[in-house]
């Protein structure tokens, strides 16, 4: 590796693309400040890890893609491949977050379970509600069955979040004893 420090761009690229991985780690260690520094330009820090390894990515795909015949220099070419990844990941996190933003109440309060996923669960569900006070029941089947979350129900059945949790947690232990016996 050390006999390679003497080596243009161009010629290490052309050995990276033969496939030495010696030439490969000299490359990472020239331009890892470049992908350190574009990580902190575009305020990116919090996730340098997994940007870090991203832009070791870009930097081996742009070295195997890289054509010397359209006059760029290979420096500029990985900035900009670096860059369009980066900003990329940024829309990305935005569109996100956005998305979060928008439907965070829908999100909270629909149903992420399978329901009915037999001919015996209306059975089942006759069973329990036989073990349980009507209160329990609403709250068991809104909270267990259809995942809805605690602070919905409270509101939804004018009670406190804590007695959504209690009640919760009585049914399910009654539930285990009635199922037991």
């Amino acid at each position: 590796m050390q006999s390679l420090w003497g080596l243009n761009d161009y010629e290490i690229i052309m050995m990276v693309q033969s496939g030495d991985e010696d030439a490969f780690e000299l490359m990472v260690k020239k331009y890892e400040r470049l992908i350190a520094k574009i990580i902190h330009q575009y305020n990116l820090s919090y996730r340098f890890d997994d940007l870090y390894q991203e832009g070791l990515m870009v930097l081996h795909r742009s070295i195997l893609k890289f054509d010397a015949s359209y006059n760029k220099t290979f420096t500029r070419y990985f900035e900009m491949n670096l860059r369009r990844v980066y900003m990329t990941f940024i829309d990305t996190m935005k569109h996100r977050a956005h998305v979060r933003h928008l439907y965070h109440n829908e999100i909270r309060n629909n149903v992420h379970r399978i329901r009915e996923n037999s001919v015996y669960y209306p059975l089942h569900l006759e069973e329990i509600k036989k073990a349980l006070t009507p209160l329990e029941y609403r709250v068991y089947i809104l909270r267990e069955v259809r995942a809805i979350a605690a602070e919905v129900i409270a509101e939804k059945l004018c009670l406190s979040t804590k007695t959504v949790y209690n009640a919760t947690h009585r049914a399910k232990a009654k539930i285990r004893t009635a199922l037991a016996g």
